[in-house]
């Protein structure tokens, strides 16, 4: 929330904006968890965790490489679903679109079969989490995401990955616009500035979803994982 919890730092975030968006009334409260959430790690691709990656979010993308793995290992244990968006571009670029990054536009980032779009060896999927691959920022754009989430009854997302002003931020809009309740840990999304990424998490955090902390999302996950181990009454 905007009004002084918390949930969005005071960082590089002007009083006269902080105060606009208060008198409109953004942010004054939560949407908050609902009762079925899914993990979405948004592009954790080579080509922006790697420090010489085409589009490297570097260093930040490494110095919260071990949250996201935090974040990841907590979510398999409370036994939710999990998802990873992988953003790739065909060798001739003839899906590559009107991206305006040099390196997309000479093919140098996410490409098919290069080393640059493997998900990072950190959070490489199991067999029983869903890879959904994308061309355009949002992971539900042009894909079966929305599809996927009904299929098993999702209501809550948890996202974290990259870049927080780019595909995190798209999935959250997208997500929001299909009633998803919304929550970007902040902790676990990186940007290639630290000012970018949290102009990016005020403004979200402020209208399409909540900015909470990896101890929140932990505790969260921890009251799914509760649930799932309370023995149901045997009947008679």
């Amino acid at each position: 929330m905007i009004a002084g919890d918390g949930a969005v730092s005071d960082f590089d975030i002007d009083e006269e904006t902080r105060e606009r968006y208060a008198e409109q009334g953004w942010g004054e409260s939560r949407i908050g968890f609902g009762e079925r959430p899914a993990l979405i790690i948004v592009d954790m691709q080579r080509d922006f965790v790697d420090v010489a990656g085409s589009a490297t979010c570097a260093p930040m993308a490494q110095e919260r490489l071990a949250a996201i793995q935090q974040l990841l290992v907590a979510a398999r244990g409370a036994g939710i679903a999990v998802f990873h968006t992988q953003g790739l571009v065909q060798p001739d670029l003839s899906d590559v679109g009107l991206w305006k990054g040099r390196a997309k536009r000479e093919g140098r980032c996410q490409v098919i079969g290069t080393r640059g779009a493997e998900i990072v060896p950190e959070l490489a999927p199991l067999l029983t989490e869903q890879v959904v691959e994308k061309t355009r920022p949002s992971g539900f754009f042009g894909t079966d995401l929305h599809l996927r989430l009904q299929a098993l009854g999702i209501d809550t997302l948890l996202l974290a990955g990259a870049s927080m002003s780019g595909c995190v931020r798209a999935t959250a809009v997208d997500g929001f616009s299909h009633d998803y309740r919304v929550s970007v840990v902040r902790d676990c999304v990186v940007d290639r500035s630290e000012q970018v990424l949290e102009a990016n998490l005020f403004d979200v955090d402020a209208k399409y979803g909540d900015a909470i902390s990896l101890d929140e999302a932990l505790a969260y996950l921890e009251t799914r994982g509760a649930e799932k181990r309370i023995p149901t009454e045997q009947a008679g």
